[in-house]
């Protein structure tokens, strides 16, 4: 008996190993142009993120010294690449042990493979190593500063503390010596 042979054809179903072959190289081709643009929007993500870690931590100590009325400081360890807020005279190493029923400073880190480039506070020499602490204080001034973070694909950022209003402004790219108080 003689079955229907509708929709049915001769030809092999499937595809052939060549076909597959230049589907593979072409996924490869774009892969290849696509992945390294996309890491590089991640390392940009991480630089992003820590200059934003980092100005969550500057409001948060000015708005500290201003609604408690004693000045608050942004610690910064350079080796370590961390950084934590704390009242003066509490801020010291990281912090002395809390008093019964109160937290001590909880150190911050930056995010991925950003690092602390260097950290110049007012005139000073810009520095590199060692433990910076910018003050501010309850009348809402602040130590003027730049604080400059970069990430392994040499992408830098600018942060920037103003002395009058103790706000930060951020911009990408090193800005040098007297540049980053403008504006």
């Amino acid at each position: 008996m003689r079955t229907c042979g509708a929709g049915r054809s001769s030809e092999p179903n499937g595809f052939t190993l060549l076909e597959l072959a230049v589907v593979l190289l072409l996924l490869t081709v774009v892969l290849g142009l696509v992945l390294p643009e996309a890491s590089s929007l991640l390392t940009d993500s991480d630089l992003r993120t820590s200059s934003r870690r980092v100005a969550g931590a500057v409001a948060e100590a000015r708005n500290e010294a201003l609604l408690g009325g004693r000045i608050w400081e942004l610690a910064i360890d350079l080796e370590a690449g961390n950084f934590w807020i704390a009242p003066v005279g509490d801020a010291e190493e990281g912090g002395k042990p809390a008093e019964a029923g109160k937290p001590g400073p909880r150190k911050r880190t930056l995010a991925g493979q950003v690092r602390f480039l260097d950290v110049r506070k007012g005139q000073e020499e810009s520095r590199n190593t060692g433990r910076v602490g910018i003050r501010f204080h309850p009348k809402g001034l602040a130590e003027p500063a730049v604080i400059h973070l970069g990430d392994r694909g040499n992408r830098v950022q600018t942060l920037s503390i103003k002395p009058f209003s103790g706000r930060l402004s951020i911009q990408d790219g090193y800005v040098g010596d007297g540049e980053a108080e403008k504006g």
